[in-house]
């Protein structure tokens, strides 16, 4: 499909999420992936980073509210209301109790015109959200990112990044890795991901949803799980994944090694291991360091849950190492390190090349994700399947995949006998 035959399909405009842009898209083949990747660059930029000047109210108080209101508390930001559905359980909770609360149906009009509503919420679309809270009367209306962008000199959060103009060796390269994903579907949300953090529109391709369920176990990852598996769960935060894992593999597995350098996740990961049986119990090894590119120590910002992470802004110290100095032979590998993943990865090159294992790491918290990640991964792990899912909104929840290809056809020839 040719660039302008795409954008009258498309119905494409220019116009950031405050105009409440949402595009809805046919799956793109690698031609059309072109011409849509050279619409988002031809399209003026979102506007950038949202600071607080005065009142304001936050929508949602689920786990992303809660980051929230964890990310206000450190840059002394107070919201004068919390909004939610669930508001009448929720004020008597110990989360939010001490916080006013509403529902939505019953905050003044009063209050809708003159308070910014900065929204938490990352399981549906910002734009189709947006919408309906301005026709209920929000004048001003933001996604938390956004927010957390502005203060990132002083809390680390990082998932809020704008993409600003490419020059033609930036260009080129998002291009090559848009050509070498495995299927379409991938090539869909790279462009999701890329309108996001370029226009914060909405970007929606048909047969290509936003998968809420499998972070970590597509398809073409559980499909090709064998009962040997070594599982690397780096940013293990308190085993969530760890578990989901045991799950899928019936806790028929070799061994599982997690990284969680936090103290308070780390503990949390003690005592939810204390309550397996003993012989499942010994098959994991919980180490209390950050993976990355070479081993040392390295200042870390803690107690932020999800978000606790490397930083220079960090208060505290913590001991770091590669994956290739450990005595592991890993079959799969995840990653969700807030940004750090390149260096973690560059520290398991050797790892990589020798085990050949599956690998999963989060590409969104910075714009390596654009490109520089995937395309390192691709020119390492060659002759290998390449996915990038996303499993939330608001450019999150990106997920790149890579499954060896022996694996794949081990999985069509034991269909196909």
């Amino acid at each position: 499909m040719s660039e302008p035959a795409f954008a009258a399909e498309a119905g494409l405009m220019s116009g950031g999420w405050g105009s409440g842009m949402i595009r809805h898209l046919p799956l793109p083949d690698k031609p059309s992936a072109q011409a849509a990747f050279a619409e988002i660059l031809s399209c003026p930029p979102a506007e950038g980073p949202r600071s607080l000047k005065g009142p304001f109210a936050l929508y949602g108080a689920g786990k992303l509210g809660l980051m929230a209101m964890t990310f206000f508390e450190h840059v002394r930001l107070k919201p004068d209301w919390v909004i939610d559905a669930d508001a009448d359980r929720l004020r008597d909770s110990e989360a939010w109790g001490r916080w006013p609360m509403q529902d939505p149906l019953h905050v003044p009009m009063s209050l809708k015109r003159s308070l910014p509503l900065v929204v938490s919420i990352a399981t549906t679309g910002f734009a189709e959200l947006a919408e309906r809270l301005k026709a209920q009367g929000w004048r001003d209306v933001i996604p938390i990112y956004d927010v957390t962008e502005a203060y990132r000199t002083r809390y680390p959060l990082g998932n809020g990044w704008f993409m600003g103009e490419l020059d033609e060796t930036e260009r080129s390269a998002i291009e090559q890795v848009l050509f070498a994903w495995s299927d379409d579907v991938s090539r869909a949300h790279h462009l999701q991901f890329i309108a996001w953090h370029r226009l914060r529109q909405d970007w929606v391709f048909k047969g290509a949803p936003v998968d809420m369920t499998h972070r970590y176990f597509i398809p073409e990852v559980s499909s090709v799980l064998g009962d040997r598996e070594v599982f690397i769960d780096a940013g293990a935060h308190i085993g969530e994944t760890a578990k989901a894992f045991r799950e899928k593999v019936s806790d028929r597995f070799t061994g599982i090694v997690m990284f969680e350098p936090d103290s308070c996740n780390a503990s949390l990961i003690e005592a939810n291991l204390e309550q397996l049986s003993g012989s499942l119990r010994q098959r994991h090894r919980l180490l209390r360091r950050a993976l990355s590119q070479a081993g040392g120590r390295r200042l870390f910002f803690p107690h932020l849950g999800y978000g606790s992470q490397l930083s220079s802004l960090g208060t505290d110290m913590v001991d770091a190492m590669a994956l290739d100095d450990m005595e592991v032979a890993p079959t799969y590998i995840k990653l969700h390190l807030e940004g750090h993943e390149l260096e973690a990865l560059q520290g398991a090159e050797a790892s990589l090349r020798i085990h050949r294992p599956i690998v999963s790491v989060t590409i969104y918290h910075s714009d390596a994700g654009l490109w520089k990640l995937p395309s390192w991964l691709m020119g390492k792990l060659t002759d290998y399947r390449h996915y990038l899912r996303l499993h939330s909104w608001c450019g999150t929840g990106a997920v790149m995949y890579c499954v060896p290809a022996e694996r794949s056809r081990a999985r069509s020839n034991s269909k196909g006998s």
